[in-house]
C-alpha cells in the first residue's frame, strides 16, 4: 500500500531530514555548496571538549533543572488549590492559570524588562523617587532573575499535567485517608502526590526539555552576560561577525542530546503513569476540601502569580508604549498615539504583521491536515509499519526550536523556499506537529468503533463513514489543534530567528529587532500587537467555535 510510504517520506523530510543534515554540518568546515568546505571536527571538538562551553552546557542543564524545579512545584500548589479545594471560581482561576501559556513568552520577558532592569526600570525608577531606596529593587539582568522570570511562564505546563492527574484521580483513598484521622497536609504528602508522582516527574522532564531549547526569556534580559546559555550561543553563531554556520550545528547536536535524554525520563514517567490507574468503572465525586480561613491566602496565591505573569508585564507594556517619557509617576505621564501611529507606518511592520497572519494560518492548517491523515490511518487503517509512523511523529518534542531552526537552515539554504514565508512554514509545521497529532489521535481513540461498523453496515462507503461520522465527531479536537498550534505559530521566536530575512520577517523576530538596537519602545508596541493577533485567536476560538482553551492545552 503506497499510503505508509506517503507518510513516512514526509514525516522523514519534515522530521529526519533537518537533524540528519545539521549532524552533517556540524563536521564540515562550511556549507554543503561551498566548495572550498570540507569535513572537519574542529567545530565538533571546540564545542564539545573546550572550557567555555561546556561552562555554558553546565549552567544550561543547572538553569533547567532550576526552573523546572520551581514551575512544578508552583504548578502543583496551583493544581492542587483549585482540583481539591472549595476555592470559588474555579474556571475563572484556571483559565487565568493557564493564561501565560497562550502569550508570548519573549513578550512577558520583554515587559520585565521595562519593569526590573537595574537603573532605567519602571519599578526601581518609582522605588528610588517614591520611597528613597538607592540602587535597585529588583534585578531581572541576573542569573536568579533570568531563572525566575522563566519559571514564570513554564508554571502553566506543569499545572495542566498535574491537574489533569488530580482531575482523573479516584478520591476514596484521599477520603480513607481523612476517616483514619490524618489531615490535609498528611493526606496530600502521603496519599495524593505518590499517586500523581508519575505526572509530576513527566511534567518535570518537560519544563526540562523545553527550557534547555529556550532562546527569547535569557537574551531578552542579558544574554550571555546575566547567563550563559546554549540556545544564545547558536544564534550569536549565525548572527554576529564571523558566522560560523558549522558551530551552530555542533551547538544544536549538543543542546539535542540534552533534550533527548530529558524526553527519554519525561516518556519512561508517563509510561509507568499508566500503572497508577485510579479511575474506576463506578462514578465517584470528589470532596472538595473546605479552606475556611485560608480562603483568601489561596486566592492571594493565584492572583499574585496571575498579576506576575500577565497583569503587570502587559501594564507595562503599555505604559511604555503609549507614554512620550518614562517617568516615575504614572499619574502625571504625558501618554500619545504618536509612538504607536509611527511604528503602524513602517513598511516593515505593515509586512511582518502580514507574514505573521500568513504562517499563522498556514501552519496549523498543514499541522491538522497532517495530524488527521497520521491519526487516521494509524488507529482506524492500521497500516503497516504505524508504531514507527507515531514515534517519528512525536521525535520533533525531543527538538528544541532553534535546534530545528538550525537543521532546517542546513536543508532549505539553496532551495528556493528559503529566505520566504515557507521556510517559517516548514520549521512550524516539523515543530508543532506532535501536539496537532497527539490532540486528534486521542480524540479518535475516544470514538467506539461500533458507530462506524454501524455505518458500513448500512451500505456506507468508508469514506462517507469516515467523512459523516469520524471527522464530524473529533471536529472539537481539530479545531482546538488548530488553536493551539495557531498560538504557538504566533508567538515562536526561536527557530523564525534563525530563519528570518528581510522578506520573511514576523513579529516576534520584529520586536527582537528592535530590542537588539535598544528600541524598547518600538519593541513594547510590537509586542503589543503580536498580543492583540492572539487574543484575536483567543477570543474566536472561544466564542465563534466553542473550543475550549483549557482543554486543548
Amino acid at each position: 500500500m503506497a499510503l505508509p510510504v506517503i507518510l513516512g517520506l514526509v514525516l522523514a523530510v519534515l522530521v529526519l531530514l533537518p537533524i540528519v543534515l545539521m549532524f552533517l554540518g556540524a563536521v564540515r568546515t562550511g556549507t554543503f555548496v561551498d566548495p572550498r568546505a570540507h569535513f572537519s571536527l574542529r567545530s565538533v571538538i571546540a564545542v564539545y571538549a573546550t572550557m567555555p562551553y561546556l561552562k555554558t552546557l553546565i549552567v544550561t542543564i543547572g538553569a533547567s533543572l532550576a526552573v523546572s524545579f520551581l514551575a512544578c512545584f508552583i504548578g502543583i500548589a496551583l493544581a492542587w488549590l483549585i482540583s481539591r479545594t472549595d476555592i470559588p471560581a474555579k474556571a475563572w482561576m484556571e483559565n487565568a492559570v493557564i493564561a501565560p501559556l497562550y502569550l508570548s513568552p519573549f513578550v512577558g520577558a520583554l515587559a520585565w524588562l521595562i519593569l526590573g532592569s537595574p537603573n532605567a526600570g519602571l519599578i526601581n525608577v518609582l522605588a528610588r523617587e517614591v520611597f528613597g531606596v538607592t540602587g535597585y529593587a529588583i534585578n531581572v539582568m541576573t542569573a536568579t532573575g533570568v531563572i525566575l522570570v522563566m519559571a514564570l511562564y513554564n508554571i502553566p505546563y506543569a499545572y495542566m499535567t498535574v491537574s489533569a492527574a488530580l482531575k482523573g484521580m479516584d478520591p476514596s483513598m484521599e477520603e480513607a485517608s481523612y476517616l483514619n484521622g490524618a489531615g490535609v497536609f498528611s493526606t496530600a504528602l502521603k496519599v495524593t502526590l505518590p499517586v500523581v508522582r508519575p505526572s509530576i516527574i513527566s511534567a518535570f522532564f518537560f519544563v526540562f526539555v523545553l527550557t534547555c531549547g529556550t532562546f527569547s526569556i535569557p537574551a531578552a534580559l542579558g544574554g550571555t552576560q546575566a547567563m550563559p546559555f546554549l540556545a544564545i550561543d547558536i544564534y550569536r553563531a549565525t548572527a554576529t561577525y564571523p558566522v560560523d554556520y558549522a558551530r551552530a550545528a555542533a551547538i544544536g547536536t549538543l543542546l539535542f542530546w540534552i533534550s533527548l535524554i530529558g524526553v527519554a525520563f519525561y516518556r519512561f514517567a508517563s509510561q509507568v503513569a499508566t500503572r497508577f490507574v485510579t479511575v474506576t468503572a463506578r462514578g465517584f465525586r470528589t470532596r472538595f476540601l473546605k479552606l475556611r480561613s485560608w480562603r483568601l491566602p489561596a486566592i492571594g496565591f493565584i492572583l499574585t502569580y496571575v498579576t506576575l505573569a500577565i497583569i503587570l508585564p502587559y501594564l507595562a507594556l503599555f505604559y511604555v508604549a503609549f507614554t512620550r517619557f518614562t517617568s516615575s509617576n504614572i499619574l502625571t505621564a504625558s501618554y500619545t498615539l504618536d509612538n504607536f501611529r509611527s511604528v503602524i507606518a513602517s513598511v516593515a511592520v505593515r509586512q511582518s504583521i502580514g507574514n505573521t497572519l500568513l504562517v499563522g494560518v498556514i501552519s496549523p492548517t498543514f499541522c491538522v491536515l497532517l495530524g488527521i491523515v497520521l491519526a487516521y490511518s494509524i488507529r482506524r487503517l492500521r497500516i503497516r509499519g504505524a508504531g514507527i509512523l507515531d514515534y517519528i511523529a512525536m521525535f520533533p518534542i525531543a527538538v528544541p526550536g532553534i535546534v530545528f531552526g538550525t537543521g532546517i537552515f542546513w536543508t532549505y539554504l539553496m532551495t528556493p523556499v528559503y529566505g520566504t514565508v515557507w521556510i517559517l512554514v516548514i520549521a512550524f509545521v516539523a515543530t508543532y506537529i506532535p501536539y496537532a497529532y497527539r490532540m486528534i489521535d486521542t480524540s479518535i481513540i475516544q470514538i467506539d468503533r461500533s458507530l462506524e461498523e454501524a455505518s458500513a453496515l448500512c451500505g456506507a462507503s468508508h469514506y462517507r463513514t469516515a467523512s459523516q461520522i469520524t471527522f464530524r465527531l473529533i471536529r472539537p479536537s481539530v479545531l482546538s489543534a488548530w488553536i493551539l498550534v495557531f498560538i504557538f505559530s504566533i508567538r515562536e521566536i526561536s527557530a523564525a530567528i534563525i530563519l528570518s530575512s528581510p522578506s520573511n520577517r514576523v513579529l516576534s523576530v520584529m520586536s527582537w529587532d528592535y530590542l537588539e538596537f535598544g528600541n524598547v519602545q518600538n519593541a513594547a508596541i510590537i509586542g503589543i500587537l503580536q498580543t492583540v493577533i492572539l487574543m484575536a485567536g483567543i477570543l474566536v476560538s472561544r466564542f465563534l467555535l466553542r473550543v475550549k482553551l483549557s482543554q486543548s492545552g
